[in-house]
């Protein structure tokens, strides 16, 4: 992949469109990007990530919403575009950000393109113009993912030294993403889980068969010196011991159940035997309290035979009386007759009365409405007068509405002329007051170009300030550990020192112990041994040496680092210190100043919001101002048009006034009015209507009343006729009654209403006669029964009986119940024992599954004696081949002083390891942690690992074309020898056809490359590029 041209808009520090052309660097394939610190060298690499993967190139920028410009104008959008060649194709890809403009509450402008360009045109990439379709053709044209593109194309600040330096663990992590081993990752997550799944399984199975050997003792009576309490009791057993005293158990309740069961048939039966006894001599008393029983209801009945007696007299009474019911019925009926034919006479008498007064009534409307005539005539001839009088009426109404139109018009125009005229003098004084408004703010804007230029200049050194604090804080904490390190380091090698000369001291002793007279000294030669060295009586051994030597080397190499870490603080601090007095800032006394730079910082800030909050409102007021002026000019216009209307309609209304006042005199007052003239006619109408109704109805009155009358006089007749019929009537049917009466033995009317009783009363009293017949006849049978049953019998006391049948059917229910229960023993220990059995079968088999799992996952996940998983045992062939490919670099560039190796050491506390990086140093002959070397050692180590890594990249990923890479600082930890031999590296990257970035303040550098990308940062705070070249 090789950049052509790199498009930012509204971008990091760049405020508008900044293009960077790669063209202009003609044949220069080497270049440096210069500029000031915060200028915006590192956004160009932003910038060439973001088009191709969504996201900055360091991991402290992958935020893609703080990549808008502060500086960005509202309505700007901020995106990125680059054109690039791949395999001799030239493509063009755009993202653009979508953001909340003023006003709106969601984000707009969100756009991503990617096309392949050739002489036709453009050919669009994907089928869908979208970030995921594009993000994947991307990645499959370009061959890298993100995390590889910036490992070996694009080293931003620190990224490239984190293989270097870091721990096995994250080693691990970058190896994955750029080797793409997650799928051995997944395998472990995958088998984790399956053994957790089958830990589970086999927790839950063991739980239930200790659940069921637990309900053992709940649910089995313990029984002394049985197999299975003896089994129980032991603090250990296994599964075959427990089945097997449960079979003894299960026996035993066999033969115990055969042995209840007999038990409980014998209970049963006494049982029975007893009950039989009893209810025989309860039987015996029950008859004798029944004897007792109907005796006393005998007694009772006979006390109610007198009232017996009565009511059969009673009875029969009613009967007979029963009989003239029908005639005093009879009687009721006519009597009831006769006052309805009274209340008829009555009504007859008073409706000829009414008729006699209603045709007086009607005799006199009659003769009023006859004299009526003459009125009933003048009526009609109004109605046809009025009716003459309607056409000029409705002329006159016309020429009436013509004149109201005419002065209501005139009116309207009048209002809307004062209206306006008022409405031009508001709008003439608010002009007056946005002139002043504006020639007033006009002045103080004028400021703020100066006052925005001092805010920037204000906000760098707030910026250079606010990072040289925090390097104090950081190298306050690394001067504090750097004393805690020093300390132990030399208190660890004090106490190897001592330990090497004790150990050399013993040697000594141990080699003279062995020396004899006449026998030559391994050491000299010397066959006498005047003074031997004595053997010394604490010696350390070889292996408390050398664990000495470890911890000794250990703390040397944490020193070191502590040390070099340490310096390069200072030299960043020494750097920020140049930056900090260009800006004329004292570092002595940054502190105070830093406070200063605030204050004055948010006071200034105040004043440049202020100031740009009423230019924007400054030019809202001109363009208010402009559109005012224009609406006075149409307003004035309207006016004299408006004068003009009211001129013309004055004319009209005066000619439509005098045709209308010459129709005046034609038309009665009375009528001139809308709807007067209908008014009086519709009156006139209603007059002469009823008038001639009213006469209709005279009329008609007088020859209804007449009928009337006629049929109330019949009426009247009739009535009196059927009255006398119905008296007659009457006189016969009491004559009748009365004979009844005599007949049926009642002395009276009283005695026989007396007597009366209803059918249901009647029915009643019978059945209680019968009932009570019955009763007597039913007692004193069943008395005669019982006393021959019961004779030369007596009473049996049923107590001793009773206390025989419970004692009986107590001893029956106790033997019932241990029937019962040695049932349920024998059930639950079967019960018991079978599932034990199950139960147990299925922990063996889940405890094999597990073990196989557990067994596969310990051995993909590393735990083994060297700590190397089975997806880093892969990665470490990767590794190999990266640190083979980076010593042929490092060791031009440390003069074959230095060569990386893979470290076999483990990891302490137990961590994983296989992935760790030592240096070998030819000048010690000794490995050392990479750790240990210089800052610009370590930037040598990294940048040949780098390329290291991309080498292998490139041999692995076939299709993968790598002609450019991009450096981001570094350089300024290097000496001038190591400089000039990274130069030279550098140099021969670029003969082998690829180009090559480097951002750098090392002014070597930039001398020694021709071609340069200066990056300028505006006194505004935004920046500009142009390619320099020598």
């Amino acid at each position: 992949m090789r950049p052509i041209k790199l498009t930012m808009t509204a971008f990091g520090p760049y405020k508008d469109r900044e293009i960077v052309d790669f063209t202009k660097l003609d044949e220069n394939r080497l270049f440096v990007i210069s500029g000031k610190t915060g200028a915006g060298k590192t956004t160009i690499f932003d910038g060439i990530c973001f088009a191709l993967y969504g996201s900055a190139s360091g991991e402290d920028r992958q935020d893609y919403k703080i990549l808008r410009s502060d500086f960005a104008d509202d309505e700007l959008h901020t995106s990125v575009e680059l054109v690039f060649e791949l395999n001799h194709q030239k493509y063009r890809i755009l993202r653009q950000l979508g953001h909340v403009k003023k006003g709106n509450k969601t984000a707009t402008g969100e756009k991503y393109e990617f096309y392949r360009v050739d002489e036709t045109g453009e050919v669009p990439c994907v089928d869908r113009q979208m970030k995921s379709e594009i993000d994947q053709c991307v990645e499959e044209i370009v061959g890298l993912t993100k995390d590889q593109f910036s490992q070996i194309v694009m080293l931003p600040q620190g990224e490239f030294r984190k293989l270097l330096t870091s721990k096995t663990e994250n080693k691990e992590e970058i190896l994955r993403r750029i080797f793409q081993t997650y799928p051995y990752q997944e395998i472990t997550e995958q088998l984790n889980a399956k053994r957790k799944e089958a830990e589970e399984a086999f927790s839950q199975i063991e739980q239930l068969r200790n659940q069921y050997v637990a309900e053992i003792k709940s649910k089995l009576p313990e029984r002394e010196d049985s197999k299975l309490t003896n089994v129980l009791s032991q603090e250990h057993f296994n599964m075959n011991q427990l089945v097997d005293a449960l079979e003894t158990e299960a026996e035993y309740y066999r033969e115990y159940v055969e042995l209840m069961q007999k038990q409980k048939g014998l209970a049963q039966e006494r049982v029975k035997k007893m009950q039989e006894h009893f209810q025989k001599a309860k039987t015996l008393n029950e008859k004798f309290d029944e004897l007792s029983h109907f005796e006393q209801k005998q007694t009772e009945l006979k006390t109610r035979e007198d009232h017996i007696q009565n009511q059969q007299i009673l009875l029969e009474k009613s009967v007979r009386a029963s009989q003239i019911e029908v005639h005093e019925s009879h009687v009721k009926d006519i009597r009831q007759d006769v006052e309805n034919q009274r209340r008829a006479k009555t009504d007859a008498d008073h409706a000829l009365v009414t008729a006699n007064e209603a045709l007086k009534k009607a005799e006199g409307q009659y003769q009023t409405e006859e004299g009526r005539k003459d009125e009933r005539e003048q009526a009609g001839q109004l109605v046809e007068k009025l009716k003459e009088l309607r056409p000029k009426v409705e002329e006159l109404n016309a020429k009436k509405k013509v004149v109201d139109e005419h002065e209501s018009a005139m009116k309207e125009l009048d209002a809307r002329y004062n209206s306006i005229e008022s409405y031009l003098q508001q709008q003439q004084q608010e002009k007056e007051k946005l002139n002043t408004y504006v020639r007033e703010v006009t002045e103080a804007v004028d400021q703020l170009p100066q006052k925005q230029q001092a805010l920037n200049l204000l906000h760098e050194k707030w910026r250079e300030a606010n990072r040289y604090i925090q390097m104090i804080g950081e190298r306050d904490i690394l001067k504090k550990k750097l004393t805690v390190e020093e300390r132990t380091y030399k208190q660890a090698k004090d106490d190897f020192e001592k330990m090497e000369q004790a150990w050399i001291h013993g040697q000594a002793g141990i080699l003279a112990e062995h020396l004899h007279d006449g026998e030559p000294c391994p050491v000299c030669g010397s066959m006498d041994h005047p003074k031997k060295a004595e053997l010394a009586v604490e010696t350390p051994s070889k292996a408390e040496l050398d664990e000495a030597k470890a911890r000794y080397d250990e703390m040397y190499q944490s020193y070191t680092g502590i040390v070099a870490r340490y310096k390069a603080k200072q030299d960043q601090m020494q750097e920020k210190e140049d930056v900090l007095k260009s800006y004329d800032l004292d570092p002595e006394t940054i502190n105070q100043t830093f406070d200063w730079l605030v204050e004055q910082g948010q006071n200034l800030k105040h004043e440049v919001d202020h100031l740009n909050r009423i230019s924007k409102e400054l030019k809202s007021k001109r363009e208010e101002l402009d559109k005012l002026t224009e609406q006075i000019k149409q307003v004035e216009k309207d006016k004299d048009n408006l004068r003009k209307q009211f001129d013309e309609k004055k004319l009209e209304y005066e000619r439509a006034k005098v045709t209308y006042e010459g129709l005046l005199d034609s038309v009665p007052e009375q009528v001139r009015e809308p709807g007067a003239l209908d008014r009086k006619l519709k009156d006139a109408e209603a007059t002469k209507t009823n008038l001639d109704e009213a006469w209709e109805k005279a009329q008609k009155q007088l020859n209804t009343a007449r009928e009337e009358y006629g049929k109330a006089t019949t009426h009247v007749r009739n009535a009196s006729h059927y009255l006398q019929e119905a008296k007659a009537k009457l006189e016969k049917a009491e004559q009748t009654f009365i004979q009844a009466l005599a007949d049926g033995g009642f002395s009276n009317e009283n005695d026989y209403r007396n007597a009366k009783r209803t059918e249901e009363e009647r029915q009643a009293m019978k059945d209680t006669i019968e009932t009570f017949k019955q009763q007597l006849a039913n007692v004193q049978s069943r008395i005669s029964e019982l006393r021959e049953q019961l004779l030369e019998q007596e009473r049996v006391d049923l107590t001793a009986y009773e206390t025989k049948v419970n004692e009986a059917q107590a001893q029956y229910e106790t033997a019932l119940q241990q029937y019962n229960t040695a049932v349920q023993n024998q059930t639950d220990v079967a019960d018991l024992k079978r599932r034990i059995i199950e139960t147990s079968a299925r922990v063996d088999e889940q405890e094999n599954v597990l073990n196989r799992i557990q067994d596969l996952y310990d051995v993909i996940r590393g735990q083994n004696s060297q700590k190397i998983s089975f997806e880093r045992y892969l990665q470490i062939e990767y590794l190999e081949q990266i640190v083979d490919a980076a010593n042929v670099r490092l060791k031009r560039l440390s003069n074959g002083q230095f060569y990386l190796k893979r470290s076999d050491r483990q990891e302490a506390r137990g961590r994983q390891s296989g992935l760790g990086l030592d240096v070998y140093d030819v000048y010690t002959g000794q490995d050392r942690d990479v750790k240990t070397l210089s800052g610009g050692e370590k930037f040598n180590a990294s940048l040949c690992l780098a390329l290291g890594m991309s080498d292998v990249i490139q041999s692995f990923q076939g299709g993968v074309s790598i002609e450019t890479m991009f450096i981001d600082e570094g350089f300024g930890s290097l000496d001038d020898e190591s400089l000039n031999k990274a130069i030279d590296t550098l140099i021969d990257l670029q003969k082998s056809g690829r180009m090559i970035g480097v951002i750098s303040h090392v002014q070597e550098l930039k001398t020694a490359i021709p071609a340069v990308l200066e990056v300028n940062k505006s006194r505004d705070g935004y920046s500009e590029t142009q390619f320099v070249l020598k």
